[in-house]
């Protein structure tokens, strides 16, 4: 399946959770419920392998979505991902729904790519002037690429913001061939 199927499927749940005021539940057992498979060979082997009667994982998964205090909601989710042969896509799903959530909230995801580590003083204060420039709450992921040389590179939804060394040098080489 492609992300598109999986952003059908986390947009329909996104949707339903919506209109039953559950966003938050439903996100947080959904990303325990991908956990618990993603670290559980047993529970891998069972979502993945079409040896496994359909009403057997639903039994299971419904039993484990019972043991974190699942939402009904997210547990007719799962069902009918095991119905359509659909359970090998929950990250996808889950990663989408939680994304289709952060939107909803508010919230843009940023990256950031920077030559050398920054302190958590740092961090936050890029944290917060990023928000300014953005206008909405940030979720801030900084990575370290020594070969920036130096500055950094911010990556906000579909744009990208290049301030690094690395990059200025790019650009003047483009303007001296030209």
């Amino acid at each position: 399946m492609n992300i598109g199927t999986a952003r059908r499927y986390a947009k329909a749940l996104f949707e339903l959770a919506q209109q039953e005021k559950q966003l938050a539940p439903i996100r947080e057992r959904l990303g325990q419920i991908d956990q618990m498979i993603h670290a559980q060979t047993e529970l891998r082997d069972l979502c993945r392998n079409p040896r496994y009667h359909p009403e057997e994982k639903k039994r299971i998964l419904a039993s484990l979505a019972d043991r974190i205090g699942s939402p009904p909601l997210l547990k007719r989710f799962i069902d009918l991902l095991v119905q359509k042969n659909r359970l090998r896509q929950l990250p996808e799903i889950t990663k989408v729904f939680g994304i289709l959530v952060d939107e909803a909230q508010g919230v843009e995801h940023v990256r950031v790519r920077v030559a050398r580590s920054l302190s958590k003083e740092q961090e936050s204060q890029l944290k917060r002037q990023l928000e300014t420039l953005i206008r909405r709450d940030v979720d801030l992921v900084v990575d370290t690429d020594p070969s920036l040389i130096g500055g950094m590179v911010v990556y906000a939804g579909s744009r990208v913001y290049d301030g690094s060394v690395k990059g200025q040098l790019q650009g003047l080489r483009r303007e001296l061939v030209k």
